[in-house]
């Protein structure tokens, strides 16, 4: 059984009991799950194993005792409950009577403040050292160097138009939508022609606007589009 003051006040408070070994917090958490019952708790036993590792000389010994006091007494109310219930005919509406699941609750909040205190504790632990200040540092002095030749340059960039893409990687467009529509009608004097027979020796430009054309013809009433499915083959008709 060890007691260390250091950290939280009972975390290392340690019990050998002949149902439980282990932390104390730990038989307290089991208590509150019901995975351990009350009465076979020894809570004489329990103070004695305490009184055996108190230290009056330790920094936080009023903060132990504390801890342990308030729960030991907790566990004490709920054991008396649990081994004498209040009989039915009892009076209602005494205010010093608690059940056992009001007990139960008051160790949940009393380890629910023991966290809390740890994580405040931590926190401050952490921020130690570090005060604040209403003192402002003075601006530090220095020298700007402006170099006229920038200034010209960033006023230029600024007022000045956007330069024009460059197209001189593009060729002139040799083909119209008239130049195209008159081949497909030449194609359509001998009936029925496939739009990949039409277009298998174009480039791509002249594909693209022969398709137009075709949509325009088509929609003229001179020629009609038949597409058995979706982007299946695409033929086109003399128009009847």
């Amino acid at each position: 059984m060890t007691l260390d003051p250091s950290g939280r006040a009972l975390s290392d408070f340690t019990v050998e009991l002949d149902v439980y070994s282990g932390p104390y917090e730990w038989l307290l958490a089991l208590i509150l799950k019901e995975e351990l019952e009350i009465f076979e708790v020894p809570l004489r036993e329990l103070v004695n194993l305490y009184l055996q590792v108190r230290n009056p000389e330790a920094p936080n010994a009023l903060e132990r005792d504390t801890d342990f006091a308030g729960s030991a007494a907790a566990l004490v109310l709920l054991k008396s409950r649990t081994l004498s219930p209040v009989p039915a005919d009892a009076e209602d509406g005494e205010e010093d009577e608690l059940s056992p699941e009001q007990l139960a609750e008051r160790l949940t909040r009393y380890l629910m403040v023991r966290r809390g205190a740890e994580a405040l504790r931590a926190s401050f632990a952490r921020n130690a050292g570090y005060h604040p200040t209403a003192h402002v540092l003075p601006p530090h002095p220095g020298r700007l160097r402006i170099e006229p030749e920038h200034i010209l340059e960033a006023a230029r960039r600024s007022f000045s138009r956007p330069a024009e893409p460059s197209v001189k990687h593009l060729g002139p467009i040799t083909v119209t939508l008239q130049e195209l529509a008159s081949v497909i009608r030449t194609a359509l004097v001998r009936g029925p022609v496939p739009y990949e027979d039409l277009v298998k020796d174009m480039d791509r430009l002249r594909s693209a606007v022969a398709f137009a054309a075709a949509l325009s013809l088509a929609h003229e009433g001179h020629l009609t589009l038949l597409q058995s499915e979706p982007l299946g083959p695409l033929t086109l008709e003399p128009a009847r």
